[in-house]
């Protein structure tokens, strides 16, 4: 949704055409930023009730722009979604918003990209849902440089991660998962993950999930077994993991089944060494949606 600082609604989208923000909930937000002002507060970021959450984008002068998400919603990713829309609309409609009157009929045209915005977000929320210590991220190199060129993507990196940030983007081959990346740099997964899931948001890269593979036959994978030695905890969870390593479950996938944690089946299976084939799976979803924004 989209309000005039004097609280009147000139724009509103909801993939179901309901209007749950209606012009009473605008003048009451209008006037809860208003008051955050007052108090030297730039502007409201959000306000949470039962079971939904409201994000704000401001410009102060010209428009209030509002996202009604549910609760849990992955607030990181709608943010930029939401910033990208309020930059576009204003490049669209300033000088509508700075006549004297607004209609709204004038606005109805920016529904298409609104619709464009959340079948990207869907497509990132394919994306960061799987992420995890065994994806192998890769660079969308078209994507990269539009996104530098256009969008002024690697200052807002910069600013977000600092040297750890650019680190892990020069790092990102296609080949090392986000394991062996916070191995490498001495960086905890989760961080190396919020890197990863920022540049999932921008598209900028793809991810693949890593898919173990027992080669060995039920007669060779014993010898083997009795050649390494393993500890018998180790070898009894290998028996059980030839069901569901065939190379097409990835290793959360696959130790789930197994109710055993990712961490736990990945140490096991690099103890097999070239016994264990890792295939990297494509994580499918995210559309070709910023190329063509940036491009035009």
């Amino acid at each position: 949704m989209v309000i005039t600082d004097g609280g009147v609604p000139i724009f509103h989208y909801s993939p179901s055409d309901t209007r749950k923000l209606d012009e009473l909930l605008s003048g009451f937000l209008t006037a809860i930023t208003s008051f955050a002002s007052e108090f030297g507060e730039k502007s409201v970021q959000s306000l949470s009730f039962e079971g939904s959450e409201i994000l704000y984008e401001q410009e102060p002068g010209k428009a209030i722009f509002i996202f009604l998400v549910d609760v849990g919603a992955q607030e990181s990713i709608l943010r930029i979604v939401l910033s990208d829309l309020s930059s576009r609309f204003l490049e669209k409609h300033e000088s509508d918003l700075l006549a004297d009157v607004q209609i709204e009929e004038r606005f109805e045209e920016f529904r298409s990209e609104v619709r464009e915005a959340f079948e990207y977000y869907e497509g990132v929320l394919m994306v960061t849902s799987r992420l995890s210590a065994y994806v192998v991220p890769r660079k969308n190199k078209l994507a990269l440089a539009l996104a530098t060129d256009k969008a002024g993507f690697l200052d807002e990196f910069h600013r977000e991660f600092g040297y750890d940030g650019t680190r892990v983007l020069e790092a990102i081959d296609g080949k090392a998962s986000i394991e062996r990346l916070a191995a490498a740099f001495n960086i905890e997964d989760s961080e190396i993950s919020e890197i990863i899931e920022y540049l999932a948001i921008w598209g900028v890269i793809g991810v693949s999930q890593l898919c173990p593979k027992i080669r060995a036959d039920d007669a060779r994978f014993d010898a083997f077994l009795d050649i390494v030695g393993l500890p018998n905890k180790d070898y009894q969870l290998l028996q059980r993991a030839k069901a569901f390593c065939t190379g097409t479950r990835s290793v959360v996938d696959a130790s789930i089944r197994l109710n055993v944690t990712a961490e736990r089946l990945y140490e096991v299976l690099l103890k097999m060494g070239d016994e264990v084939e890792w295939n990297l799976v494509e994580v499918a979803g995210l559309p070709d949606t910023l190329q063509r924004r940036l491009i035009r």
